[in-house]
């Protein structure tokens, strides 16, 4: 073998050495990395979380009481005295707001109206009463009833003039016939506290 066979010898060894170092080197740093990778993870895995948040992982669970308590459904609360003395009130409530309906219609009506006004016009009822006959307050109870479908009024109310002298009026009248009939008054007068009568209807 000559010199220059055994150079090229050399340098294909040298080669070869070369890249194996290179292999080896490059799979030992492999192993190291993943090595490292490894401790980082084992040391996480080891190390304990904090012991408030260890306690609530611990105990967020559905067997653990504190986390799924397990209660009785309250019991309905019962509403039946409420619905009770809701209803009366609304029975009174409706009560006393048609009662005050139907006295205003009374008052306002014709009948009562014409009756004040030919009362107030009378002379006997002007000498004892005074000039200003009318209601002794700004609403007045209307006794009676008023029926323009059955043909009849009879009514009461108090009154009282410009003398001070308060007095009841009285006024009772009657339908003749059907709708269109005559109506007639049988009674009307104006009673004093003494029990005197002035009839209004002269």
């Amino acid at each position: 073998m000559n010199s220059k066979s055994s150079t090229l010898l050399l340098s294909e060894l040298s080669l070869a050495l070369a890249r194996t170092r290179a292999t080896t080197r490059g799979i030992a740093l492999g192993r190291n990395y993943s090595s490292q990778i490894g401790a980082t993870a084992a040391t996480s895995a080891a190390s304990p979380l904090p012991n408030a948040l260890q306690q609530k992982w611990e105990s967020a669970h559905a067997k653990n009481p504190a986390f799924a308590v397990e209660r009785d459904l309250p019991t309905p609360k019962n509403r039946k005295r409420e619905i009770g003395l809701f209803m009366v009130f609304a029975t009174i409530t409706w009560g006393a707001g048609s009662i005050i309906a139907f006295n205003y219609q009374r008052m306002t009506s014709t009948p009562v109206t014409a009756a004040l006004f030919t009362a107030r016009h009378n002379d006997e009822v002007r000498e004892v009463l005074g000039s200003q006959l009318n209601f002794t307050s700004s609403f007045p109870w209307i006794s009676g009833d008023i029926s323009h479908l059955k043909g009849f009024v009879e009514v009461e109310f108090d009154v009282v003039g410009d003398k001070g002298l308060p007095g009841r009026l009285v006024l009772k009248s009657r339908r003749t016939g059907k709708q269109n009939g005559e109506w007639k008054t049988t009674e009307f007068y104006i009673v004093m506290a003494d029990g005197r009568k002035i009839d209004c209807g002269e």
